[in-house]
C-alpha cells in the first residue's frame, strides 16, 4: 500500500509523510473515521512507509523487500489486532489466539479494505456473534511487542477497532502506551472512538479522517465500476463520501436488497394497520444475527432519510434511485409529518439495545409496535 494508492486526503498524507521523514511519528496514532471514508489505507500506506528502505518522492518504493511483506500483510514486525470471537473454533482451544483468523484477515484488507465490521465478521465467520478484543488477546499484544525486532528496525501494532476491547484489555493496553518501547509503534482504526475508553484516547495521537471529496471519489468509482460521470456523481452523494459505502450501492443495486424490502414492507404494513404481517416481520429479524440486524437499522435509517426528503420537497438531496424513486414517493404521502423524528429515535434506540445484548424478540417487537402507533 501507497501514499499515491490512497483517495484524496491528502493533507493527511502530508502531515503523516512529514512526521516519519522527520523521525517524529507518535507512538500512538488514532485513525477515527465513518465507515468507508480510508483510515485503513491511509494506516496501512504509512506503515508501508515506515518500513520502506528505498523511499522515492514521498512514497514507498512498493518494490523493496520491506515493501513485498508490508503489501502481502506478511512482515514479521508488523502485528494486527482485531475483534474476534473464539466460540466459533469448532473442536480447538477455545483460548487460540488471533493467528487463527490471519488467512482469513488478509484477504479481507486485500479484496475490500475498506470494509466495515459487519464485512470482517462475514469474512471471518462469526457474523451472528460479536467480536470483541479481549484481555488474552491484549497479552498477547504485550508479548509480541516485548521481543527483539525480527528485522532489527521498527515494530508495529496495527489495532482494527479497538472500541471493542473489553475494559480489562484496554487498562493493558494503557500500560503499554504510558510507557511504550523503542521503536515500537500502535496503529489504532476506529469507526466509533466514543466508545474506547478516555484513558487511551488520552496517549493516543488522534487523526480524523474526513469524507472522501465528491470529485474525487466519482473519479475513483466511474474507473472501478465503468459508470459515466452523471451515475459516478449520483452514486458518490449517496455515499456521504465513503468508497465502502458507494461500492456497495453500486454492487447491490441490480440484486434485491433485503433490508430496504423488509423495511418498505414494515413501514406499508403499519400504514395498513396490519399487525399480525409485523409480528411475522419482527420475528424473522429477532432470528438474524447481532450485526445483521444493526445493518437493518442502519439501512432503514438511510430510507427513512430519504423519504423524509422527498416529503419536504428535497428530492435532489434524497439521493434516491430511479428504481425506488415512486415507492419513495407513495410512502412520503402517507407517513405523518412527526413520524420521521421519532422514527430515527427508534431505530436508533434499536440498535443501542443491539449493543446492549437486550433480547432481541423484545427489541423487534417493540420497534415493529412504535412504527403501528406513531407511523
Amino acid at each position: 500500500m501507497q501514499f499515491s494508492e490512497v483517495l484524496g486526503h491528502s493533507e493527511i498524507i502530508g502531515t503523516l509523510r512529514n512526521m516519519v521523514d522527520s523521525n517524529r511519528v507518535p507512538h500512538a496514532i488514532l485513525f477515527t473515521e465513518r465507515e468507508g471514508y480510508g483510515a485503513l489505507h491511509i494506516a496501512l500506506a504509512t506503515i508501508s512507509y515506515m518500513f520502506c528502505q528505498q523511499k522515492n518522492n514521498g512514497d514507498s518504493c512498493g518494490v523493496c523487500n520491506q515493501c513485498s511483506k508490508t503489501g502481502k500483510l506478511v512482515h514479521p514486525d508488523l502485528h494486527f489486532t482485531f475483534p474476534i470471537n473464539t466460540s466459533t473454533l469448532v473442536g480447538k482451544d477455545k483460548r487460540a489466539e488471533i493467528e487463527e483468523f490471519y488467512p482469513l484477515w488478509r484477504a479481507l484488507v486485500k479484496e475490500n479494505p475498506w470494509f466495515g465490521e459487519q464485512e470482517l465478521y462475514r469474512a471471518i465467520g462469526i457474523e451472528n456473534k460479536f467480536g470483541n478484543i479481549s484481555v488474552n488477546e491484549a497479552n498477547s499484544i504485550m508479548r509480541k511487542l516485548a521481543l527483539s525486532s525480527f528485522e532489527g528496525g521498527i515494530k508495529v501494532m496495527l489495532i482494527m477497532f479497538p472500541e471493542r476491547m473489553n475494559q480489562e484489555a484496554a487498562n493493558k493496553l494503557l500500560k503499554s502506551l504510558e510507557e511504550p518501547q523503542p521503536d515500537t509503534y500502535y496503529f489504532l482504526v476506529s469507526h466509533n472512538p466514543s466508545k474506547i475508553i478516555t484513558t487511551v484516547l488520552s496517549r493516543c495521537r488522534i487523526v480524523e479522517v474526513p469524507p472522501i471529496g465528491h470529485e474525487t471519489l466519482a473519479g475513483a468509482l466511474g474507473k472501478a465500476f465503468s459508470l459515466n460521470e452523471e451515475e459516478a456523481l449520483f452514486w458518490a452523494g449517496c455515499s456521504g463520501g465513503s468508497y465502502g459505502k458507494a461500492a456497495g450501492l453500486i454492487a447491490g443495486i441490480n440484486e434485491e436488497n433485503e433490508n430496504h424490502t423488509l423495511f418498505i414492507k414494515l413501514l406499508e404494513l403499519g400504514i395498513a394497520k396490519d399487525h399480525v404481517a409485523m409480528f411475522e416481520i419482527w420475528e424473522s429479524l429477532a432470528a438474524r444475527g447481532k450485526e445483521a440486524q444493526k445493518s437493518f437499522c442502519t439501512d432503514s435509517l438511510e430510507i427513512l432519510r430519504k423519504i423524509y426528503m422527498i416529503s419536504l420537497g428535497l428530492d435532489s438531496i434524497s439521493y434516491t434511485h430511479n428504481r425506488e424513486r415512486k415507492i419513495l414517493q407513495a410512502l412520503s404521502g402517507k407517513i405523518k409529518a412527526d413520524f420521521f423524528e421519532k422514527g430515527y429515535n427508534y431505530l436508533n434506540q434499536a440498535t443501542d439495545a443491539i449493543e446492549r445484548n437486550v433480547n432481541p424478540k423484545f427489541i423487534f417487537c417493540d420497534l415493529c409496535n412504535r412504527i403501528y402507533y406513531n407511523i
